[in-house]
């Protein structure tokens, strides 16, 4: 073996390194070249680096959104169930965020579902204690930027209605939530318990001199003459289209106006106080299946001289009021006085002013 080798060097010798010297430099070059790569393929052998698979054969868990049990915990409150529509209701609204993660984006949208109400207007209630901040009001949308994790809100709405209609008087509505938490949108619906709306009574009262049907109902000069006396009729007249208890409507008469006792009833009973001047009619039951209830009673006017050239006053401070059945809310309400310009009486409207006898 040793002969082999040998003889192939003297043969390279001879044949490359007696000419040159550069031969000979880039033979020991690719030797030293073949040394190194040996020693590097040894050493990369031995090397036993700590290198954990981990994490590709088994991922690191996700939070999921758990949408049996949403990270939106919202609960809501009314103030009451019997309401004026008129009026409308205060809605308190409590929002938890009962997850790990951020909140975001926030859409609270209040729908109703009711054919004779609709939503008029939506607007921060004068009963919030709590700070707004982050909170906005478009329309009948709420929202709110964000809510952080494990932390709550509250927040007081005064919700208004319009009526359209007296089809129903229960108003249904719910409240369309919508957020963002993980990148992903969440969006719920809440149903809002059922709110009982009070009815209205249409309530007039007027003074005649002529009926409408042309039958002269007073008595005396008219215009009306001061010192002499002019007797008219006032009638209270109620409709409605609900049932009512204990309907009460009353009024006062001035000092130069009495009661002379005559009166017309259709229903009730109608009392004269006199220590108050005052005609109290009241009916035990008000219904929309009995028509127009009605009273009318005969007043004596007889005018002062600070009267005249001007309408003479018959009745001041008519009010009424009745128990809405439905609701258990009373339901009442104040009348304008009644005059000699007897604004409802066709023939004689608007030609009572008071005259001064020595004028004629």
């Amino acid at each position: 073996m040793i002969k082999k080798i040998t003889h192939y060097l003297n043969k390279r010798y001879n044949r490359f390194y007696r000419r040159s010297r550069l031969y000979i430099i880039i033979d020991i070059t690719l030797i030293a070249i073949v040394i190194i790569l040996a020693a590097l393929l040894l050493r990369l052998y031995a090397f036993q680096p700590e290198i954990s698979l981990t994490p590709w054969t088994k991922p690191a868990p996700r939070e999921e959104i758990n949408l049996n049990n949403p990270p939106l915990d919202l609960n809501y409150e009314v103030n009451t169930t019997n309401i004026y529509w008129q009026e409308g209701v205060v809605l308190t609204l409590r929002l938890k965020n009962n997850s790990s993660q951020l909140l975001s984006d926030i859409k609270l949208s209040l729908i109703s579902r009711s054919d004779s109400f609709s939503l008029s207007r939506l607007e921060f209630s004068t009963e919030q204690k709590t700070s707004l901040s982050g909170m906005e009001i478009k329309g009948f949308d709420l929202f709110l930027n964000e809510l952080a994790p494990g932390t709550d809100r509250e927040v007081n709405l005064l919700v208004k209605f319009k009526k359209e209609n007296n089809n129903s008087r229960i108003i249904t509505g719910r409240i369309d939530s919508e957020y963002k938490v993980l990148k992903q949108t969440i969006k719920e619906s809440l149903d809002l318990t059922e709110l009982r709306v009070a009815s209205e009574i249409s309530v007039n009262a007027d003074a005649y001199y002529t009926s409408p049907q042309g039958d002269q109902l007073g008595t005396g000069p008219f215009p009306p003459i001061v010192s002499l006396p002019t007797s008219f009729w006032i009638f209270f007249q109620a409709d409605t289209v609900a049932d009512f208890n204990n309907f009460v409507m009353s009024g006062r008469l001035p000092n130069n106006v009495e009661y002379t006792g005559n009166q017309s009833l259709l229903a009730g009973k109608l009392n004269y106080n006199a220590d108050a001047r005052q005609i109290i009619w009241q009916v035990e039951k008000v219904s929309p299946d009995s028509g127009s209830y009605r009273a009318g009673f005969e007043v004596t006017l007889t005018p002062t001289e600070a009267d005249i050239n001007s309408y003479a006053t018959l009745m001041t401070s008519i009010r009424f009021q009745s128990q809405d059945i439905f609701t258990g809310l009373t339901v009442s309400g104040n009348l304008p006085a009644i005059d000699t310009s007897l604004k409802k009486d066709v023939i004689n409207s608007g030609d009572g002013l008071i005259q001064d006898l020595n004028s004629l």
